[in-house]
């Protein structure tokens, strides 16, 4: 992976921090926690219900909640395109799904950190509130998420809030 693409300037530092803890498998989830002596084991199920432990690769990528926020995410912006099983690779591989211009993949950048971004709020509502959203809800914040960071570097972005919404963005 390129350290360089993980350092976005587009993407607020605390957020790229905790890509890079997570590339790393250096955040407290509960796998982590067991391993530190924090939890016990019969406290290590997905907080989404479905019975795994767990762990990064699983919350972001593997669990049937937090990966339909992925199935969403591919079909907002009409792609389809089997993803890969480890998270460095999962960067990469969505960077590139809209070709190899650097506007291109600087967007689809921003959206895969507001993605993980917001899975691991989600996450931490579910533990630490006993609050929940939706599928579509998580992505809807996603989407706002991530337009309010590329607004907030390009005034001139050729998106207004509707039509990011909607996917004027057409990849390809």
């Amino acid at each position: 992976m390129s350290v360089s693409s993980l350092w976005h300037k587009d993407v607020p530092l605390k957020v790229v921090l905790f890509t890079w803890r997570l590339f790393r498998d250096r955040l407290p989830t509960k796998d982590n926690l067991f391993r530190c002596d924090v939890l016990d084991q019969n406290s290590l199920e997905c907080v989404a219900g479905c019975g795994s432990v767990e762990s990064s690769a699983h919350l972001f990528l593997h669990c049937n909640f937090f990966g339909s926020v992925w199935h969403l995410i591919y079909g907002w912006l009409g792609i389809s395109a089997a993803a890969p099983q480890f998270l460095p690779d999962h960067f990469i591989h969505f960077s590139f799904l809209g070709g190899s211009g650097k506007v291109c993949q600087s967007i689809l950048q921003v959206i895969w950190f507001a993605t993980v971004w917001e899975i691991w709020k989600e996450r931490n509502n579910r533990l630490f509130t006993d609050k929940t959203c939706s599928v579509q809800q998580v992505v809807d914040k996603i989407k706002s998420l991530a337009f309010m960071w590329l607004k907030a570097r390009f005034a001139t972005l050729p998106f207004n809030l509707h039509g990011w919404w909607l996917s004027l963005f057409t990849l390809g």
